[in-house]
């Protein structure tokens, strides 16, 4: 058997950790994208979507066409995942000579399947399971068909109450969408996204941690180092390094932050477009109903979309109020409800205004903390090298209780 000098123990412990903190580092950017993409959809109701929305739907899980029935448990479902593992003894010996025994158990069968399935919040929506990620699988536990043999199975069963990510694609399906997945799980999307932050915060500690380790332990080999006095070079060597690699992921993180500033600014002029090409639709509706309502029709009026992020978040807070106001008028003309296009107009304006409220508090909560890393040390040290300036957030005081929609 080949046997390694300490040299080249140390330098390959050193090389390891440096390669482990490099995969660490990866894997925390992409983590932190995926973040920023389960954030960004705001929750909706099945019946405000529009094609090519991306949003986090709240349903619970029917039949599309036939269900699956799962193997040896016969349960029906919209997805199953399936094993049969038999039990093995093993016969060895150890280093002594002297013989051991253990068991484990091996799978001889295993299969998995999935379906589309509807999901139903008051209005119906097909969901393309088959295309994402199911993670709200509920399991069935062992069941013995002999003492050395056992079947276990997850399984998504109708009833189930779940929160699905995905778009609204142009079949009217939900489903994946360019760098939005298709996502089904137990969880609240609240839950979800938290989730995701912590993952990533756990890659972003390795990502430090390996590289210290590595270096710490493999200089301690590479000297000979026998006691904690030993170590202790090692360890200040180990800590040298955590600056460059410090530097650069709080660097790469204050990068893909001003991304997320400019992508979500972005997000909001859409809104705000989409909201400007329905208000002058509305304000043609309800003109006949409410004609003295001057001082709010003047107001819609008013509302633009275009301009600057500052010209856009001077004028949003009357924006809101007039829109809001707009959303209400049927209280004031009950008449209004029995319009069939007042109310179509009136959904789409409401999910309008939800998207834009979501919007808004995802952009404030990416400024947030990219305003906070550019003022605390030491991330401030490396923004102020990097030239990053703050940015202003846009219009909190519109945060209000926003109308609720036409029954």
């Amino acid at each position: 058997m080949l046997a390694l000098s300490t040299e080249v123990v140390g330098t390959l412990v050193f090389g390891g950790g440096a390669l482990l903190g490099w995969a660490m580092a990866t894997a925390a950017r992409r983590q932190d994208h995926k973040t920023f993409v389960l954030a960004r959809a705001p929750g909706l109701p099945i019946r405000s979507l529009s094609a090519h929305d991306d949003a986090w739907l709240r349903g619970v899980v029917h039949p599309y066409g036939s269900l699956l029935r799962c193997p040896w448990f016969g349960i029906d479902c919209a997805a199953f995942t399936y094993r049969r593992e038999r039990k093995h003894t093993i016969t060895e010996k150890d280093s002594d000579g002297k013989t051991r025994t253990r068991t484990e158990w091996r799978t001889e069968q295993s299969e998995s399947e999935a379906v589309a399935f509807v999901l139903d919040d008051g209005q119906r929506i097909v969901v393309d399971l088959p295309a994402g990620r199911n993670e709200a699988m509920r399991s069935t536990g062992y069941d013995h068909e002999w003492s050395d043999v056992r079947h276990s199975a997850q399984v998504l069963e109708p009833g189930t109450e779940v929160s699905v990510l995905g778009v609204k694609r142009d079949d009217g399906t939900f489903g994946p969408l360019a760098e939005v997945p298709l996502l089904v799980t137990r969880q609240l999307r609240e839950q979800r996204v938290k989730s995701s932050a912590r993952s990533e915060n756990w890659l972003l500690f390795f990502a430090m941690f390996f590289p210290f380790a590595g270096l710490t332990v493999g200089s301690a080999l590479l000297t000979g180092a026998q006691d904690l006095p030993g170590w202790l070079p090692a360890a200040a060597i180990g800590l040298l390094v955590l600056v460059p690699q410090w530097w650069l992921l709080t660097h790469n993180r204050l990068v893909r932050l001003r991304q997320q500033v400019r992508a979500t600014q972005q997000q909001i002029a859409i809104e705000l477009a989409q909201r400007s090409t329905l208000v002058p639709n509305l304000i043609e509706v309800v003109k006949g109903y409410a004609a003295h309502e001057q001082e709010l029709l003047a107001k819609l009026t008013a509302i633009r979309s275009g301009g600057d992020v500052d010209s856009r978040v001077r004028g949003e807070v009357a924006a809101v109020a007039a829109t809001r106001s707009l959303l209400l008028l049927h209280e004031r003309h009950p008449d209004l409800k029995s319009d069939a296009l007042y109310r179509d107009l009136h959904d789409r304006l409401w999910a309008v205004e939800e998207k834009i409220a979501h919007a808004r508090s995802m952009y404030n909560d990416v400024v947030s903390e990219w305003n906070t890393r550019l003022a605390q040390f030491p991330s401030s040290f490396v923004a102020s090298v990097s030239g990053c300036k703050p940015a202003a957030l846009f219009a909190a005081q519109c945060e209000e209780a926003r109308p609720p929609r036409l029954a």
